[in-house]
């Protein structure tokens, strides 16, 4: 009988990886790469913060331990707030700073908002709280930041507190998260990218998810209002952005208002959770885990839940979501690396890595969706069902479509089938504009109906021509 493994599915751990240990998230037990033996089993597949899925040949603090320090609970997830100017960003930030709701929460504001944060809030919060530098400690356990244009600083500067106070008292240090205020952004895409300008912040923080607010009373306005030919609709940009929209302000809108604007949210972004809210008379009804802990950048979530369920439809849109709640558990690469990695393993006897692919021919087919008023901004899916893809082909088809409209693709996500070594495999996708993540997950469950889906957001996307090129990415 085989011994019992020391850590569990979910379990943060550092592996050896030759020249030094890194820090990851355990999401598979009894592992085995494609091709080999049958006899041949690894205790771990693990989830690199920052790297690929490698696996651990032995059970053994030789080869694989646990983390200690803040990143014990993972990386501290990071979420982007971007929304027109009314749509309820300074209420709900208010809210977070000043109420005592149990969580601990910083907020990096944006100076040159043409409306900031309550001052007299934070007036009186510097009369009875610490501060370091920029950084003002509330009563309630939260931060708060006001930055000009120095993002890295401020991250790093929060990251140094967490620090500070873990050393002290590690049980009340750690942050839920950290939010970041887009005021006049409106591409969060460059905020994104930032997380790969510093290696303090790379290490210790992840991209968890953007939130937008939209205006209820006042969104459909905004977002047929003329411009001028060929400007970018900033309202539709935002939306198509989002991994979940707030839909503020439905207590002064009637029925017919609310299910207008939120068709046309499906039609710039069709599979992003809409959740109504009247953060100016109830801000406490949107449960704060629900709201920035969503983990939509998270890899080695969608790894686990592939492990455990085995097939993920990305075209179910859920109107409510679901939260993660707790600290920064569950850490994640936070999607700014391009490539992928399987049979890699940590040193100490591992394994050497390898890669292969399979070559062929498929089918595919596009979804569009439309609104009466057309911004553009819009969303497609892609899917090839009962055939794998040939991964060479597939990289050749997306570094194309990066290559020609990166500015224009804002995020895109998905998962594949692809062929190894005469076995299918299955591959995570995620990305923001030019920062594409593949991340290699392990054999197709045997149970489970071949397909690859692939989600593309973004403005002007040329359906007909993606679908075309995509149908030909399939392996024979």
């Amino acid at each position: 009988m085989a011994a019992e493994l020391r850590f569990a599915v979910g379990a943060r751990v550092e592996c050896n990886c030759g020249h030094e240990w890194k820090a990851g998230t355990v999401v598979k037990q009894h592992y085995r790469e494609p091709g080999w033996p049958a006899s041949k089993v690894v205790p771990y597949q693990i989830k690199l913060d920052h790297g690929p899925a490698i696996f651990a040949p032995m059970d053994s603090d030789k080869c694989i331990r646990k983390v200690t320090g803040i990143l014990s609970v993972g990386k501290i997830p990071v979420t982007i707030l971007t929304g027109f100017l009314g749509s309820g960003k300074t209420t709900l930030l208010n809210y977070i700073l000043k109420e005592q709701h149990g969580k601990k929460y910083a907020v990096i504001e944006n100076e040159m908002g043409a409306v900031a944060v309550d001052n007299m809030l934070l007036e009186d919060a510097m009369q009875k709280a610490e501060t370091m530098e920029s950084i003002t400690v509330l009563d309630n356990g939260c931060l708060c930041c006001t930055i000009r244009d120095d993002l890295v600083g401020a991250i790093e500067g929060i990251i140094d507190k967490v620090e500070e106070r873990y050393v002290k008292d590690p049980e009340n240090a750690l942050l839920n998260g950290i939010l970041i205020e887009t005021t006049g952004i409106a591409d969060p895409g460059p905020i994104v990218k930032t997380f790969s300008m510093s290696e303090k912040v790379e290490k210790y923080c992840k991209v968890d998810g953007i939130l937008t607010l939209v205006d209820g009373a006042h969104f459909l306005a905004q977002l047929t209002r003329e411009r001028p030919k060929d400007a970018v609709n900033e309202s539709a940009q935002q939306v198509g952005f989002a991994d979940k929209v707030l839909l503020n302000k439905v207590d002064v809108c009637n029925k017919e208002k609310i299910e207008e604007t939120k068709s046309a949210i499906r039609s710039i972004n069709a599979l992003v959770p809409i959740r109504e809210c009247s953060l100016a008379k109830n801000p406490a009804e949107v449960p704060l885990d629900d709201l920035l802990n969503i983990d939509a950048f998270d890899a080695t979530k969608l790894l686990m839940d592939q492990a455990e369920k085995g097939e993920d439809d990305l075209t179910k849109t859920s109107d409510h979501g679901s939260g993660h709640g707790g600290g920064h558990e569950g850490a994640h690469e936070d999607g700014h690396s391009s490539g992928h990695g399987h049979g890699e393993g940590c040193t100490e006897d591992c394994a050497d890595p390898s890669h292969e692919h399979g070559t062929g021919h498929g089918h595919g087919h596009g979804h569009g969706h439309s609104f009466r008023h057309d911004t553009d901004i819009g969303s497609m899916v892609l899917e090839m069902a009962d055939k794998p893809l040939d991964m060479h082909k597939f990289h050749e088809f997306l570094r194309t479509v990066i290559q020609e409209r990166s500015v224009d693709l804002y995020r895109y996500k998905g998962v594949i089938a692809s062929v190894s070594r005469g076995t299918t495999v299955r591959h995570v996708l995620q990305g923001v504009h030019d920062m594409p993540e593949i991340t290699f997950s392990g054999e197709w469950p045997a149970a489970k109906p071949v397909k690859t889906q692939i989600v593309l957001i973004g403005r002007k996307l040329d359906k007909k021509s993606y679908t075309e090129m995509f149908s030909k990415c399939g392996a024979d």
